[in-house]
């Protein structure tokens, strides 16, 4: 069963595992900064105990949300593992009444693009050379406006 909670620093080198599994190739470190900065943001996802899963929300300097990073273990993906995580951050998002949620995902990711399209984000455009190996990145936006609604799972942000 999975088990969706906040991100605990005990948590630190199991997320950075599951992070170079899907070669999101990012400072490591940054987690640990965005943890203090975004508490209410960094979700992982549990399966008997062991985190599968984790993805790490921020606020924008323009009350916008962004999905900053999302992965799923190699042997825990085609579960739909990746869209309950997302689902919660946007409901995080949606409590705090935030407007819209964008993120970033290379080009080339089809997989990803079709779960993020099924989650209601909508493509607005391409940044060119956006990650470190020079791929493009398509910007997708959700807008949340007017769907805010109460959740009782026990959910707290």
């Amino acid at each position: 069963m999975i088990r969706i909670r906040c991100f605990q620093s005990d948590d630190f080198k199991r997320v950075v595992e599951i992070a170079e599994e899907g070669k999101l190739n990012q400072d490591p470190m940054i987690y640990l900064e965005l943890s203090k900065l975004f508490p209410d943001g960094f979700f992982v996802a549990e399966d008997r105990g062991v985190i599968v899963a984790f993805v790490i929300s921020i606020m924008m300097l323009d009350g916008g949300g962004r999905i900053f990073a999302v992965a799923v273990s190699k042997s825990h993906r085609r579960r739909k593992i990746g869209i309950s995580i997302l689902n919660h951050a946007l409901e995080a998002f949606r409590r705090k009444r935030v407007p819209y949620v964008q993120l970033e995902v290379r080009v080339d990711n089809f997989a990803a693009q079709k779960i993020y399209e099924k989650l209601g984000f909508e493509k607005e455009g391409i940044i060119p050379a956006y990650y470190s190996d020079g791929t493009d990145a398509i910007l997708m936006k959700k807008n949340l406006s007017g769907s805010f609604q109460p959740h009782t799972s026990g959910m707290y942000v």
